[in-house]
């Protein structure tokens, strides 16, 4: 039975993705406002929906524009490493629950965050050998750009994908987002969810136990 783990808001406390791009920022004052004005229309739309996602992506897109592989990697292990050692981003109780599952082989941890940045975040925490799905970049001159944005349903899609025959036993989540996926759970755990993911999760008929 594979315990499923949402990354940002659960293993995380903060939005990995989020924290590497502000980082960047701090390089590019210049892209606040565009920045802001996307941030904002993101933060109004609903989870479930496709425009938050899109979104979401025009920030990437337009803040790390430019950058090298090599280049982004460095700022992913600085994220990483600086998300790590914030004691209050983490709670024990999840990470000892994600250790435990790899252990057993039986981790899977499922996240709209680069696949790179989030396996660093992951060997820092000691979260070592869980099965990632995760977002992908390509990248070209112009910096990089999704090859695959790993968000909504297309979380349910990897997982049936990656898994037919398989069956998932507890999912931790906090985000309306996932509700694809929790549909597959046999238990799903919400993590310090808001008011609308608990709304969201009720309205569609959804089990489940909150934790924080």
């Amino acid at each position: 039975m594979i315990t499923v783990f949402d990354l940002d808001g659960v293993l995380s406390r903060a939005d990995t993705m989020a924290t590497l791009i502000i980082a960047r920022l701090r390089t590019r004052p210049w892209l606040a406002l565009p920045v802001g004005v996307l941030a904002a229309v993101a933060a109004l739309a609903t989870a479930e929906g496709e425009l938050r996602p899109r979104c979401n992506r025009a920030i990437v897109h337009l803040t790390l524009r430019g950058m090298s592989e090599d280049e982004y990697r460095r700022l992913a292990r600085r994220t990483a490493r600086r998300l790590a050692s914030r004691p209050d981003n983490t709670t024990a109780e999840i990470v000892d629950a994600a250790r435990a599952a790899s252990a057993a082989g039986a981790c899977l941890v499922t996240t709209a965050t680069e696949r790179f940045l989030a396996e660093r975040f992951l060997a820092e925490i000691g979260v070592s050998g869980a099965e990632v799905h995760a977002s992908e970049f390509v990248f070209s001159h112009a910096g990089p750009s999704f090859r695959s944005h790993n968000v909504g349903r297309r979380k349910a899609l990897a997982y049936r994908a990656a898994h037919p025959t398989g069956h998932l036993g507890r999912f931790f989540t906090d985000s309306a987002s996932d509700l694809p996926l929790a549909e597959l759970a046999q238990d799903v755990v919400l993590v310090g969810p808001s008011r609308r993911s608990v709304t969201a999760f009720e309205y569609a008929g959804i089990r489940f136990r909150r934790l924080g």
